[in-house]
């Protein structure tokens, strides 16, 4: 995507050198020689996924309206999340596929369709990846159907309504930030698509 147009002369940080300082099988972490904005030059702390690949995070909603939470241990918060099941994209795979992967290994249920909702970077300061949101249609469940993948610290899921995951939210139950921004997004998805149907959301 081009730059908009009325920003192309107003200056901003450019590379100088990349410095990749730290690679890992998961995460490569960068400290660029930059230029600064005021023609200085600077230094720049940033990240992305080893693969280049991305990451996917899907929406698991049943046809009457519940979503499917899990909770799992995240290391650098030192906490337990809610969260949407979610992974990085291995090679070969497209978004819709690594997320219906990911789903399945991460609660033992398979969706019965999904769609693509989009992409977003949740830290554009500091993450330099593509993340994407993918539906997934569920079959209706019962709690007893769903097997969290303890071996990747998942302990819990569970089934909530939309009024439920509103109250997550708004309680900050769920803080992760990827998660409230796919929510975000497929909440987008329903009013576009009662605004063409002429529905509610």
């Amino acid at each position: 995507m081009s730059e908009t147009p009325e920003y192309n002369d107003i200056p901003h940080v450019e590379t100088k050198k990349e410095r990749l300082v730290y690679p890992t099988p998961w995460f490569d972490f960068y400290y660029d020689e930059t230029i600064r904005t005021d023609g200085q030059p600077g230094n720049y702390s940033w990240a992305r996924i080893h693969s280049g690949n991305g990451g996917v995070m899907v929406v698991p909603v049943t046809p009457s309206g519940q979503y499917l939470l899990i909770r799992i241990y995240r290391y650098p918060v030192k906490k337990y999340m809610w969260e949407f099941p979610a992974g990085m994209i291995e090679d070969g795979e497209s978004a819709v596929e690594s997320g219906s992967r990911e789903l399945e290994e991460e609660t033992g249920v398979t969706a019965e369709s999904t769609v693509l909702l989009g992409s977003q970077t949740p830290i554009s300061g500091f993450i330099g990846d593509t993340f994407y949101t993918v539906l997934a249609h569920l079959p209706e469940i019962e709690p007893g159907g769903i097997t969290p993948q303890l071996n990747e610290g998942i302990v819990d899921a569970k089934l909530v309504n939309r009024q439920e995951i509103v109250a997550m939210a708004a309680s900050q139950e769920i803080e992760d930030g990827v998660t409230l921004m796919c929510l975000a997004r497929y909440w987008a998805y329903l009013e576009l698509k009662a605004g063409e149907t002429g529905g509610e959301a």
